[in-house]
């Protein structure tokens, strides 16, 4: 099993936004205390670049939710009113739809004002919390310095590149993390349709020195549950 982990950007999405479908399984994967972290300069910027819009994007998707709680109920909320908002969650449109999901297990009994309380309270701490997050993962995580380029890869690797930029040097990354620290190295991603079956996952195990590519990630699926 690797010791080592090198974290694509989604991961550390995931770990730093609450309201990310992905959130509790990025959590539980930092937090599972068994591998060393690391991550380049340029996981900080996609972070930077991305903030705001998936600030915006989560606020904007919670609120809708809200507007529709206020809409179909009213008064305290039953164990079948549950059952039928958790279900009618969108999970393919609704971006924060793992984090309304479970924020209902229990709620039976409440009043949809203090529920709509609530939702509006956490949406204005979505940034604070990504932020806290971030500072906290950062402190358990190795910063990493690509040192070699590696041109054979940009042609091995060419559909990747084309397809992805991003993905592609974070790969670049990894490998050279691979080429120079001892021990096994895995690349911890949430996305299943780039680097899992039927992605680039074979390709990029076949030409580089990763070891492992660790797919952390919650199904839309909800027959998957």
């Amino acid at each position: 099993m690797p010791t080592n982990a090198f974290l694509d950007k989604g991961i550390v999405l995931g770990y730093c936004f609450f309201v990310d479908p992905q959130f509790k399984k990025c959590n539980d994967y930092v937090h599972s205390g068994s591998k060393d972290f690391f991550a380049t300069k340029q996981v900080e910027d996609i972070y930077g670049k991305k903030k705001s819009e998936l600030v915006e994007r989560h606020r904007s998707a919670v609120l809708r939710h809200v507007a529709e709680l206020k809409s179909d109920h009213a008064g305290r909320l039953s164990e079948s009113d549950i059952d039928d908002i958790r279900s009618g969650i969108d999970r393919r449109d609704n971006p924060s739809w793992r984090f309304l999901e479970d924020f209902y297990e229990g709620r039976q009994g409440e009043h949809v004002g203090e529920v709509e309380k609530r939702l509006r309270r956490l949406v204005t701490e979505i940034e604070r919390r990504a932020e806290e997050r971030k500072q906290t993962l950062y402190r358990s995580l190795h910063g990493w310095i690509r040192i070699d380029s590696y041109p054979d890869l940009h042609g091995e690797l060419s559909e990747l590149k084309r397809d992805d930029k991003e993905d592609f040097y974070i790969v670049l990354d990894a490998h050279d993390v691979a080429v120079h620290l001892d021990g096994e190295i895995e690349l911890a991603t949430p996305n299943p349709a780039e680097f899992g079956d039927g992605g680039y996952g074979d390709d990029i195990l076949e030409r580089t020195e990763i070891d492992h590519i660790e797919l952390v990630f919650e199904s839309r699926s909800r027959g998957d549950e």
